[in-house]
């Protein structure tokens, strides 16, 4: 009973490439770099994801926070040094957090 097996091999899937849309992600910044321009939100005491204006990432904390609840979010001016705490109830009301 010596039959020979064929070897494995993995089978590459042909992957689809996404549509541009016209849309750009934005810019993921770097683990070990603080940021020096724009806004970028903070989720659980870690920087994600860097955006131009604080309008766009105050939106994107909001809409993680009414996902998510239990998430801390706050938005990072990198500018000015300053957090502010986005809370889905507190939607008008801003906190700002000192920089430790």
């Amino acid at each position: 009973m010596n039959v020979k097996k064929p070897p494995l091999a993995m089978k590459e899937k042909a992957t689809e490439q996404p549509a541009d849309n016209g849309t750009t992600r934005p810019k993921n910044p770097s683990a070990n770099v603080l940021p020096t321009e724009g806004f970028v939100l903070q989720i659980d005491g870690k920087f994600k994801t860097e955006y131009e204006t604080a309008a766009q990432a105050t939106k994107a904390g909001l809409e993680l926070k009414t996902k998510y609840p239990f998430l801390q979010v706050i938005v990072y001016d990198a500018k000015e040094r300053t957090r502010t705490l986005v809370g889905a109830t507190e939607q008008s009301e801003k906190k700002t957090v000192p920089i430790l």
